[in-house]
């Protein structure tokens, strides 16, 4: 071959390198499904926000997020391979793991943010304040299973306490109605609903009486986790810099949300409200020196303790079954 046939090859080649990147690049990355706990609300923004802003595909990952129809539901998608990580609640993660569900909890991201919501004209302020008042919530939701744990815990008579039991989702709809003196929700979730629809509410945590749980996080399909770890890494790591980045600027995040998900516009006050409050959530007694996501094992005996006593749950595990800090960012 002569010099000049030899150069045209290179610059030929070279030149459709530069029109195969992005095909190549694409294969090269590896491909998640991230399922979340339910439809959108305003905690979910700082997942959008490293989607739109290209953070995920930087790290080397085809990332899809999907909407989810409860933690029970999401957790069986990923322990059966259809999705690769979800954000569930942790609670119900627990159940799945003793039963024989292959996932584990690689992330915390929310903890202690069920609370008690009341009418902020007819406060309630402490368990004890419940009594011979009227509660509503549906059966399976997650803080009716803790909501004995918290009256026992102020030593309140379950039967001074009047309980409706709606269909799921419409606990809401009672309590602006004021059918209902107050019901148990989330913090970072129902109270920026209702504020949204009108209401002015007053709430009090139950971790501020001594039930402390871990809420929601990231858990990941065992088999992907053994097979990807450098990925699971990265979708960690990112995660971590764009809750950091949400924190600093939600606007940023929740607008990123939008242009996403353009329907949830309409949404944006409230979305926006819910991520805010949000950020009280991080932490928990134990990590406030610990990276984002840390997860201590006192945490998982305080959540496991209140789903064993008051959780359905039929035994206890060892707690190191349920979780691994091992792919999470050191800082």
């Amino acid at each position: 071959m002569n010099k000049r046939r030899f150069l045209t090859t290179v610059a030929a080649t070279v030149f459709a390198a530069t029109l195969l990147p992005a095909s190549v690049q694409a294969q090269d990355k590896t491909d998640i499904n991230f399922r979340l706990d339910w439809s959108i609300y305003g905690s979910h923004a700082p997942f959008y926000l490293a989607l739109q802003k290209g953070m995920y595909s930087d790290a080397g990952l085809n990332v899809t997020i999907g909407e989810g129809q409860g933690s029970a539901t999401v957790a069986q998608l990923i322990a059966q391979g259809q999705d690769q990580l979800g954000f569930v609640d942790f609670g119900t993660m627990a159940r799945g793991v003793e039963q024989g569900m292959p996932v584990t909890a690689v992330m915390r991201v929310i903890s202690d943010v069920m609370c008690i919501i009341s009418h902020a004209d007819a406060p309630i302020t402490e368990p004890k304040g419940l009594e011979g008042k009227v509660v509503a919530f549906a059966p399976s939701e997650s803080t009716a299973l803790v909501f004995p744990a918290l009256l026992a815990s102020q030593e309140v008579d379950p039967a001074s306490v009047s309980v409706l039991n709606p269909a799921f989702g419409a606990k809401n709809a009672m309590f602006l109605q004021k059918r209902a003196d107050a019901i148990p929700g989330n913090y970072n979730v129902q109270v920026a609903q209702l504020e949204g629809q009108g209401a002015e509410v007053e709430y009090f945590r139950f971790a501020d009486f001594g039930l402390r749980q871990m809420n929601n996080g990231i858990i990941v399909n065992n088999s992907f986790k053994d097979a990807n770890p450098e990925a699971l890494k990265a979708f960690l790591e990112v995660t971590a810099a764009a809750f950091e980045q949400a924190t600093a600027d939600p606007e940023v995040a929740v607008d990123a949300l939008i242009e996403v998900l353009p329907e949830q516009r309409r949404n944006r006050d409230v979305l926006l409200r819910q991520l805010v409050l949000t950020a009280d959530s991080y932490k928990t007694e134990n990590t406030q020196d610990k990276p984002f996501g840390w997860m201590e094992a006192k945490d998982w005996e305080d959540t496991q303790h209140i789903l064993t006593e008051y959780g359905g749950m039929p035994r206890s595990l060892p707690v190191e079954q349920f979780y691994t800090n091992d792919f999470l960012p050191e800082s």
